[in-house]
C-alpha cells in the first residue's frame, strides 16, 4: 500500500510539475484564480506609452508596462529616458516566463525569476542611454520571437 501510494504521489507530480518552455494546455483560467488585486483587468493609466514613429513605443514616465504572451512581448519596441525605470511585467500567456535586460560589453544584464500565467511582477532598474536587449529567456521562447529592443534615450519625441 505504501508502495503504491508512493508511485502515486510521483506519478501526480510529474504531471503538474512546471518544465520551462514545454506546452500544456490548462485552457482559460477563472480571474479570481489569476489575478493579483487590481492587476490584470484594469483601465489604462496615464502613465501608459502612446506609439511614436518607426514603431516604437514612447514612455515619458519612469513606468514601462510590458506583457508577456506566447511568444511575444507587447510592446517589444520601447524607448524611455535615462535613469530609474520601473518595468511592470504581466504575463497574459498559459506559459510561465521571465525578463532579460542586457548590453553586450561592459553593460548590464540582469533577469528576473520566473513567473507565472496571471502574475504581475516588477522590476526596478538604473539605466543609462544606450540600446539594450530584452528577452524572455526561458527555455526556447527567445528563438521563437520574445525578445525586443529597449532605447533609452534623453531625446524623447514627448520632451
Amino acid at each position: 500500500m505504501v508502495a503504491l501510494t508512493a508511485a502515486l504521489i510521483g506519478w501526480m507530480i510529474a504531471r503538474v510539475a512546471e518544465h520551462p518552455g514545454v506546452p500544456r494546455e490548462v485552457g482559460e483560467l477563472p480571474p479570481w484564480f489569476v489575478a493579483e488585486v487590481g492587476s490584470l483587468r484594469k483601465a489604462p493609466s496615464a502613465a501608459l506609452p502612446a506609439a511614436a514613429d518607426d514603431d516604437f513605443v514612447e514612455v515619458a514616465g519612469a513606468k514601462v508596462e510590458i506583457a508577456f504572451k506566447e511568444y511575444q512581448l507587447t510592446p517589444n519596441k520601447i524607448r524611455v529616458g535615462p535613469g530609474k525605470v520601473t518595468f511592470v511585467l504581466r504575463n497574459e500567456g498559459r506559459y510561465s516566463h521571465d525578463f532579460r535586460i542586457n548590453i553586450e560589453g561592459p553593460g548590464i544584464d540582469i533577469t528576473t525569476q520566473k513567473f507565472g500565467p496571471g502574475r504581475t511582477i516588477r522590476l526596478e532598474v538604473a539605466l543609462q542611454e544606450g540600446e539594450y536587449k530584452i528577452s524572455c529567456p526561458l527555455s526556447n521562447h527567445d528563438e521563437r520571437g520574445m525578445h525586443g529592443t529597449l532605447i533609452v534615450t534623453s531625446k524623447l519625441a514627448g520632451k
